[in-house]
């Protein structure tokens, strides 16, 4: 099922464009690296029927959040017409640019991951081959002079003229062979200790030194002014123009908006490993800053010069050595800083250096300075990839019960033999029927080899990071509005030599996979009560079921919250914490009494009544407060 709509380029098509759909939705996506070519036309293809009200994701899906949402803004002036031709504007290998100090490192690289020069995947003793060609070649010079060192009996013996026995031969051949060993990993080991962590902790910076379009970030920043139909006098592309819906003069400050009132809400996930927590971006705090030299190596000119006419020119960091400025407020913050500190995929690009202010006393620490009567010390955090700590926030966007769908968009594979993915791509696709549960990808580890090794512990990384959103794959309420593209080995990830042929692949399994959710939420499919005519969409039933759900887990926590209280007696027990002011504590007390109302309510139902309310959906969930991010 291979896409057959046109580039929406012609005039009736760019006036389609022009009228917002009724329905809206919110949009989030799972980060893949290069797999994320998948999301330019499934965004298009959602947003001929919808308009994008919050859209979000982590990585490679907050690359495709932010494309999305500067479409959405720029939907009057063909945005999206843009964005569908977005895969054909990619050279990955122009992209992912190495410095001239870690040049060497980015082939290495793509060996281990198993990828050739052609974007085929390699496994086994191929893999290895090429892992070796790859060091021989890329550190010959390390090579040569490990050979040289290693080899030296021999070489002695011939320049003495003697011929060695066997034996000779072969110990200097195994010398020599060391040698070379010793001398590509000392080489590796300078660059993996020194040139990674000088070039931020990664290979590729995402900067075009020379200002065009050949870096990630560069190309970027770019394509959304592009895309978002802002003229040079009005990029770069920031969050307050997605907020207000509305274009304004690049030295004009833009507001912030409430939540509930923006035109698109973009919201991504960074993490920031110095903390080791994830971070929602753009990043709201005061305390945040940027050092000016370090961030000219990682992001345009243009982008730098947004920042400094936006940032707060109040005194800060006095005789502070970096000199350090703070963000601008996040209504005034270039999409692209928040897109690039989300995508920064460990060791393949470059972290984002950040500084805050901790406050409080930190007794003779040189870096500690008087600001305005307290002690506050300046710390350099290390923003990386969002995936690391939600590769798949799905419940970015939640409410108790929503008054739009989201549709989310994860990434999976197809078993490990499958090398080639289906002729129809609408056999490439799974989302939940019915119901239906899609079970979670399932990871094979072998019991045997070195492969047992490395399988056993890929697989800890990747529970550590992917638990909590894996977890929500199978709960009632989100597993019915994902829908899963699946992709082999030699598709999407590390693949930086993926072929065009691939992209356009991906992008058009993007596109079906867009088309089958939002008609499986579109069309009627349940009838009312459980029999008659089809009249409830699939939409409709996401609804009953984000409310069965909320129900179910009711009772717990209202007898959760009753027990508490009648221990605690919380209402008569005032405290200096945190006082309450104006009439906030009458309605503190109002939201007790009727917590307390129901909680009493529900203890009149019998056992077998409240087991019908709390035994489906399943699996059961339970409501509990977590912090905002």
């Amino acid at each position: 099922m291979t896409s057959t709509r046109a580039v929406p380029t012609q005039l009736a098509g760019a006036e389609a464009w022009l009228r917002k759909p009724r329905a809206k939705c919110d949009v989030v996506m799972k980060g893949g690296i290069t797999s994320g070519v998948i999301y330019p036309r499934a965004l298009v293809e959602l947003a001929r029927t919808h308009e994008f009200r919050g859209i979000g994701g982590s990585s490679a899906g907050a690359i495709g959040a932010a494309f999305g949402a500067a479409a959405e803004f720029g939907r009057a002036k063909n945005g999206f017409a843009e964005l569908y031709t977005l895969p054909k504007q990619l050279n990955l290998k122009e992209l992912f640019r190495p410095e001239p100090s870690t040049r060497v490192l980015l082939p290495v690289l793509l060996a281990f991951a198993g990828f050739s020069n052609k974007g085929v995947k390699r496994g086994g003793p191929a893999q290895f081959v090429a892992i070796i060609w790859t060091l021989a070649t890329r550190l010959w010079l390390a090579g040569i002079l490990g050979l040289l060192v290693g080899g030296s009996l021999l070489i002695a013996a011939f320049l003495l003229g003697r011929m060695p026995d066997p034996l000779f031969i072969v110990t200097g051949a195994l010398l020599a062979l060391l040698g070379w060993v010793v001398a590509v990993l000392v080489r590796l080991g300078w660059g993996l200790t020194r040139s990674v962590p000088g070039n931020l902790f990664g290979i590729c910076r995402g900067l075009d030194p020379d200002g065009g379009e050949r870096g990630l970030t560069n190309w970027m920043s770019v394509r959304l002014d592009r895309i978002a139909g802002l003229g040079a006098d009005e990029g770069p592309l920031r969050f307050g123009h997605l907020w207000t819906g509305r274009p304004v003069l690049k030295e004009h400050h833009l507001h912030d908006v409430d939540v509930a009132d923006r035109k698109v809400d973009l919201r991504m996930i960074s993490t920031c490993l110095s903390w080791a927590r994830p971070f929602e971006m753009p990043l709201k705090a005061r305390t945040f800053l940027y050092d000016p030299v370090e961030w000219a190596k990682l992001f345009p000119k243009d982008v730098m010069a947004s920042l400094e006419r936006f940032s707060p020119t109040d005194e800060i960091a006095a005789g502070h050595v970096p000199s350090l400025r703070r963000l601008p407020e996040p209504a005034d913050l270039p999409v692209i800083v928040a897109t690039r500190m989300s995508l920064s995929f460990p060791l393949l690009i470059s972290a984002v250096p950040v500084w805050s202010m901790v406050y409080g006393d930190h007794g003779d620490d040189a870096d500690t300075v008087s600001a305005g009567g307290s002690v506050v010390r300046y710390v350099k955090l290390w923003f990386t990839d969002g995936g690391i700590a939600s590769n798949f926030p799905v419940h970015m966007f939640d409410s108790p019960l929503p008054t739009r769908p989201t549709f989310a968009i994860n990434l999976g594979s197809f078993p490990a033999s499958q090398a080639a993915p289906f002729p129809d791509q609408a056999d490439n696709v799974s989302y939940a029927k019915d119901n239906a549960t899609i079970p979670n990808t399932y990871r094979e580890i072998p019991e045997q080899g070195f492969g047992a090794v490395t399988g056993f512990f890929s697989a800890v990384f990747a529970t550590a990071r992917d638990w909590h959103d894996n977890s929500l794959l199978e709960t009632p309420g989100y597993r019915d509005r994902i829908v899963l593209v699946r992709q082999t080995t030699s598709e999407g990830g590390l693949n930086l030599n993926m072929q065009q042929e691939t992209i356009d692949e991906l992008s058009d399994r993007g596109e079906v996979a867009a088309t089958l959710i939002a008609e499986q939420f579109a069309q009627k499919r349940y009838p009312r009560a459980g029999r008659g005519a089809l009249s409830r969409t699939g939409w409709d039933n996401h609804r009953w079921v984000r409310y069965r759900a909320l129900m179910a887990g009711m009772p717990a926590f209202l007898g959760a919250f009753q027990r508490g209280e009648d221990a605690l007696k919380m209402g008569s027990g005032r405290l200096p914490s945190y006082p309450f002011e104006g009439d906030s504590e009458q309605v503190a007390d109002l939201i007790t009494e009727n917590l307390r109302n129901a909680a009493s309510g529900v203890e009149g139902f019998d056992e077998k009544t409240l087991d019908n309310l709390t035994k489906t959906p399943g699996p059961p969930t339970v409501i509990r407060r977590v912090p905002t991010l």
